[in-house]
């Protein structure tokens, strides 16, 4: 069984949290780097929620951006079916 990846993100209100890495990877349209990322709550229907982010290295300081382009967040769901479907 795989050792879950875990990492310390600090959210928009400075809090810092430890979340779960659900896939790191880099889009091929467009060359950018994303992380998927898990607090493990779930939602009303008992789905894992699951938040979606670009990581924007600033200066030597990683910070992770919205996404708000219609066209990655398609690529980005294809992604998401992928290791869906393999179980990862």
């Amino acid at each position: 069984m795989d050792a879950k990846k875990m990492i310390k993100v600090i959210d928009e209100a400075g809090v810092e949290k430890e979340v779960e890495v659900v896939a790191y990877f880099t889009l091929k349209t467009n060359g950018k780097d994303y992380l998927i990322y898990t607090e493990n709550k779930t939602d009303a229907s008992g789905n894992v929620e699951v938040c979606t982010a670009e990581v924007v290295n600033k200066d030597g300081v990683v910070e992770l951006a919205g996404v708000n382009d219609d066209a990655v967040w398609v690529e980005i769901k294809k992604v998401m079916l992928d290791i869906a479907k393999d179980g990862e």
